[in-house]
């Protein structure tokens, strides 16, 4: 992303809070600065220390702009892929800055190390662990799923060869021993009726 293009053509955030985001990277040990991105989402551009393995191209000559860490201000559109009064809704949902302000601009930084993007990990390998956590429960849940399908499938196929009937309640037909069917009211209580 060419960051002079961004910063001619969209606006700057206010100087509060752009002295904020500096003054939270300088205790880091970094420098950094807030841009707007196409489609009105903030970001803020992290320098990285000199001893971080990805400046090792661009200390070699490989690169010609040195890496950066990007923490974009959004959170995950829980309506996602939804269509809401005629626009498709995106992944994510922009934070306004200006409503958030500067104390809440740091709170949004002070999330852990800022390794994802958005600072909850604190390491890509924590990321990586939770992503792998989560794939084997959705798979296990999937196989469950999978095989209680099956299981369904194959009693019904049963039921069907074999002709046995379906009845969605289970009911008394016979009717009590040694009294009426369970349908008729009883002796007394058409006394009490007539009555």
């Amino acid at each position: 992303m060419n960051l002079a293009m961004l910063n001619s053509r969209y606006p700057r955030a206010p100087w509060e809070i752009q002295e904020a985001v500096e003054l939270w990277a300088r205790e880091q040990g970094r420098t950094a600065k807030m841009h707007m991105a196409p489609g009105g989402t903030w970001f803020v551009r992290l320098s990285l220390r000199c001893n971080d393995k990805r400046m090792l191209l661009y200390q070699q000559g490989f690169s010609a702009e040195p890496p950066g860490e990007d923490v974009w201000f959004h959170i995950p559109n829980p309506h996602e892929g939804k269509v809401i009064q005629g626009v498709r809704q995106g992944p994510y949902i922009p934070l306004d800055i200006n409503q958030m302000g500067v104390s809440g601009v740091r709170e949004f930084l002070d999330k852990g190390n800022t390794w994802s993007g958005r600072g909850e990990y604190l390491s890509l390998i924590d990321q990586l662990h939770k992503v792998r956590a989560t794939n084997e429960e959705v798979r296990i849940k999937s196989r469950a799923d999978a095989k209680e399908a099956s299981r369904y499938e194959q009693r019904e196929k049963r039921r069907f060869r074999f002709k046995i009937p379906f009845l969605r309640v289970g009911i008394d037909l016979k009717g009590t021993q040694g009294s009426e069917p369970a349908g008729d009211l009883r002796a007394d209580d058409r006394a009490s009726e007539t009555e």
